[in-house]
């Protein structure tokens, strides 16, 4: 699994997840993802539209962000999400936690709202 985080703006950020999203993927980038996300005072957009699997430890990263953001007192919104993925969010409720949206700009409009 691979990640990136890019700036849109000057309140945003955009992250990209690439990978499955599973135990080998997750340990293999979450202690430097947690570190860079960290040191930003970003709303996120986390684009998950190359993360065709979304394991347990995939999920607790992802809320692990979400309670990350939400102590800074940011938001965030995900996009790109593959239909198999949104059924893992959709099973463990977590679409009130971290809202789909279906591309960028809803993504951000979410952000605003």
């Amino acid at each position: 699994m691979k990640f990136e985080i890019v700036p849109i703006g000057s309140a945003t950020c955009r992250v990209v997840l690439t990978g499955r999203a599973d135990a080998a993927g997750v340990d293999g980038i979450e202690a430097e993802f947690n570190a860079q996300l960290r040191d930003t005072a970003c709303h996120v957009v986390v684009d998950l539209a190359d993360v065709p699997f979304m394991g347990s430890l995939g999920i607790r990263l992802l809320i692990s962000i979400a309670r990350q953001v939400a102590r800074r007192g940011a938001r965030i919104a995900m996009t790109g999400v593959q239909p198999q993925v949104l059924e893992v969010f959709e099973t463990m409720a977590l679409l009130d936690l971290i809202p789909p949206a279906p591309d960028a700009a809803a993504a951000l409009a979410l952000l605003e709202g």
